[in-house]
């Protein structure tokens, strides 16, 4: 095995090698295969870099040809490695195109490199293969090889005589001698090149001239005839421009399509028309050679899409397949808008079919069909989108399901159309599934004569669905579907629920309609701002707002009240958000509002008031009592006013004598409250003086009377004889107490007495009797203390009797 050496220069290779993938890359790759480049990078590629790399290896060694030789041999060797590569392409799979072409010299130029390293690595390291551009040029000039390297100034070591490599290594070897100077110079002189050489040079060059020749003759005579399809697209005027680029509602796309058959043999094309996919048209071409077919072909847009769509035309040769023979495509962005929907049939309801029952409020007229007896369909009542009728569609199954095309439950309509022409098909949906994810194996969807128009997973709370999908209705009879569909996949029982199908004018199509085709169904929500309680001012202001958080308020409608019961309608359909209201003395009005928005959606009727207010512009009468009346040594007066009071002040005069003022104190400053002591005397005269929050001063009237008779309590109990259970004790003092009396009930074991609630004078008491508790008369006992604190006490009795 030969002892390699190590190789001191490889640039060159590795430039070629560089040099030929940059060919690649500007010749196959968009957008480098359109600059300026391509051609230098390609021509150099084809005429030196292959030829270079194989005289490389042919030829390691530093002193073996000239520069010029080298270039010369190159350039000759690359023309004939490129015809024979051209030649040996042809006959593969591939044929002669670029892309092989150009990947196969890519990797002539890489195997020759790689062996030129090897190749320089047999040789010593002084008599590789280097370069020097100086060194080129004078072998250029000289056209002589040179057969050794100049004389250096000073000669140091053996290894200083290489001066056109790279390699810095010291080469130390002993029993080695120096050179002389007459030795060295010898050696430099430039020797003619032997005549063979130059002989074998020009034959080889001759040679490769012929063979290449010969080879270009060959590829002429028998590469046979290319054999291609053009497929295109033509725009107005028949030019390759002007193309559609916006897709508009029931608004004809056109385009002309282009076959040019250059086959060599008559072709059966298949033409399809997609539209994201999905097939719209398929037409068979046949064609002859050489024939050109052209067709004006047109795309009509029928229901909304969102962003844009890619109209591709698919050429297939014979018989359809996974991928097609040639392709174009446009893309169209889609325009949602109706404003060039201006005819009459396109805004006329009263021009659209009726769908009769559409508000399932009887129970025929839709046709209900399924291919399973685990669907069901019914009309059901309060389930409606207002409690009213709707149609059930009901499904029992629980598990899995691995049949295709699955069970499906659907209720269909046939509607006649005078013309063909579009329309906006409302309708309402929703479902009781109640799982926490979207079920996609169980669909609600509505189809227009046999083509899905709407389609939904079943769904955990969606509530309502409000759908507006634009439609396509033909001349004639025109079938409307609405159902549920399973298909393989886990299914659990769930009910569907339809409800006010109908049609409507394209024009009337929401602005607010989502990429699913449904509109918003959640209602805003309103409320009048708060009124005062009361106004002096026959004419005040109301006002109102109100939210909604998808498509805005579209208008209000405010109802008021004289009693908070009976409603009637004040303001109509306004986008305002206050207005004067005129009203009448002493008179309270209560107000409530209610809100559309855009889409359509009602905020339910509010059932009571929002707001309330009273006109309050005279001196209503003060109402004034007292209790207890007559009394014993003291009593409560008691005033209430309809609006709030400043202060209220009782005036207590007895026959003869001045004034007695007694202070009311309130919590609200509607109802005030003052306890009063008799001091002497049978009969007094009271008036209540009272200021409201106006300045207006207002008196009432009544009389006191004085018992004087014992004091005591009437005590009332409810029922007299009881088995066991509730004791009701109600205690009424004859005078004012200063708190409220103690009550008590004999007997064993103890009874519990509760306090609950004071009211016109009277204590309001519950005894808990229990079974335990013995037979016989039982003792209900009360004390209290007036605001003399003089004791006051009394007593009534009751019957306990156990039934059994």
């Amino acid at each position: 095995m030969p002892h390699l050496q190590k190789c001191v220069f490889v640039d060159d290779l590795l430039a070629v090698t560089v040099l030929s993938c940059l060919g690649a890359i500007f010749v196959l790759v968009p957008p480098f295969n359109e600059t300026f480049l391509r051609i230098p990078i390609a021509l150099s590629l084809f005429f030196f870099v292959p030829g270079y790399a194989f005289i490389s290896a042919l030829f390691p060694g530093n002193k073996e040809i000239s520069g010029i030789e080298r270039f010369t041999l190159s350039v000759g060797f690359s023309l004939v490695l490129t015809v024979f590569d051209g030649f040996l392409i042809s006959l593969l799979p591939w044929g002669y195109r670029p892309a092989p072409i150009v990947i196969s010299i890519l990797g002539i130029t890489t195997f020759f490199s790689i062996l030129a390293i090897f190749t320089r690595k047999l040789k010593d390291e002084s008599e590789q293969f280097s370069f020097s551009l100086k060194k080129f040029t004078k072998s250029i000039q000289s056209d002589e090889v040179d057969e050794g390297p100049e004389e250096p100034e000073e000669i140091t070591s053996p290894t200083e005589i290489r001066r056109f490599h790279k390699s810095k290594s010291k080469v130390k070897a002993k029993g080695l001698k120096y050179p002389s100077i007459k030795e060295k110079g010898a050696e430099s002189r430039k020797k003619p090149l032997p005549p063979e050489i130059e002989k074998a040079l020009v034959i080889a060059l001759i040679g490769s001239i012929i063979i290449s020749s010969a080879m270009l003759a060959y590829a002429k005579i028998t590469r046979e005839k290319e054999t291609f399809t053009m497929l295109y697209l033509l725009g107005p005027d028949g030019k390759a421009e002007g193309y559609p680029n916006e897709s508009f509602i029931n608004v004809p796309v056109n385009v002309t399509v282009g076959i040019e058959n250059h086959e060599l043999q008559n072709i059966n094309y298949i033409l399809q028309m997609k539209v994201d996919e999905e097939v719209i048209q398929e037409l068979n071409v046949p064609l002859k050679d050489g024939e050109v077919w052209q067709k004006n072909m047109t795309y009509t847009r029928h229901s909304l899409k969102n962003d844009r769509s890619k109209l591709e035309f698919a050429l297939f040769k014979e018989d359809l397949g996974y991928f097609s023979y040639r392709s174009v495509h446009l893309y169209l962005d889609n325009n949602n808008t109706f404003s060039h929907l201006a005819d009459e049939k396109y805004t006329d309801a009263s021009s659209l079919p009726v769908i009769k029952n559409g508000e399932m409020e009887s129970s025929e007229l839709w046709n209900f069909t399924s291919n399973t007896e685990y669907i069901t369909g019914s009309y059901v009542s309060g389930s409606g989108i207002n409690s009213s009728l709707a149609y059930r569609i009901s499904s029992s199954y629980n598990g899995s399901l691995s049949d295709y095309p699955g069970q499906y439950g659907e209720i269909s309509q046939n509607i006649t159309c005078d013309e063909d022409t579009m329309a906006v098909l409302s309708a309402y949906v929703t479902d009781n599934f109640n799982l926490t994810s979207k079920e996609e194996s169980q669909l609600k969807y509505v189809a227009i004569n046999g083509d899905t128009a709407w389609s939904d997973g079943v769904s955990e709370a969606e509530g309502w669905q409000h759908l507006e999908v634009p439609i396509a209705l033909q001349a004639g009879e025109n079938n409307l579907t609405f159902g549920l569909m399973q298909v393989p996949g886990e299914i659990v029982p769930v009910d569907v629920f339809w409800d006010r199908i109908s049609l409507k004018p394209l024009s009337e199509l929401s602005a607010y309609i989502s990429e699913t085709n449904t509109v918003e169904t959640v209602p805003p929500t309103s409320s009048m701002l708060e009124l005062p309680a009361f106004t002096t001012n026959k004419i005040f202001t109301v006002s109102w707002n109100g939210t909604d958080d998808i498509s805005g308020i579209a208008y209000y409608s405010i109802d008021s009240s004289t009693d908070g019961v009976n409603w009637d309608t004040w303001i109509s359909k306004t986008t305002d958000n206050s207005s004067s209201f005129t009203g009448k003395d002493n008179q309270t009005y209560y107000f409530r509002s209610k809100a559309v928005d855009r889409a359509g959606n009602e905020e339910p009727e509010h059932p009571g008031p929002d707001t309330q207010t009273q006109i309050y512009t005279g001196a209503p009468r003060v109402m004034l009592d007292i209790t207890p009346n007559p009394c014993k040594t003291a009593t409560t007066f008691h005033v209430t006013y309809p609006v709030p009071l400043q202060s209220a002040v009782c005036q207590v005069t007895r026959d003869g004598f001045e004034s007695e003022s007694c202070e009311l104190k309130s919590l609200d400053n509607v109802t005030w409250t003052g306890n009063f002591i008799i001091r002497a005397g049978d009969h007094f005269y009271v008036e209540a003086v009272c200021t409201d929050i106006f300045g207006n001063t207002v008196s009432a009237f009544d009389e006191l009377f004085v018992d004087r008779s014992i004091l005591n309590f009437t005590i009332e109990l409810t029922p007299k004889t009881i088995d066991k259970g509730d004791l009701d004790i109600n205690v009424t003092p004859s005078t004012t107490l200063k708190s409220r009396p103690s009550v008590s009930v004999s007997g064993s074991p103890k009874v519990n007495v509760t306090y609950l609630t004071y009211s016109d004078g009277s204590y309001y008491y519950k005894a808990r009797i229990k079974s335990e508790l013995n037979e016989g008369e039982h003792k209900v006992s009360v004390d209290g203390y007036d605001l003399e604190s003089e004791k006051i006490t009394g007593n009534a009795t009751f019957v306990v009797e156990h039934s059994g």
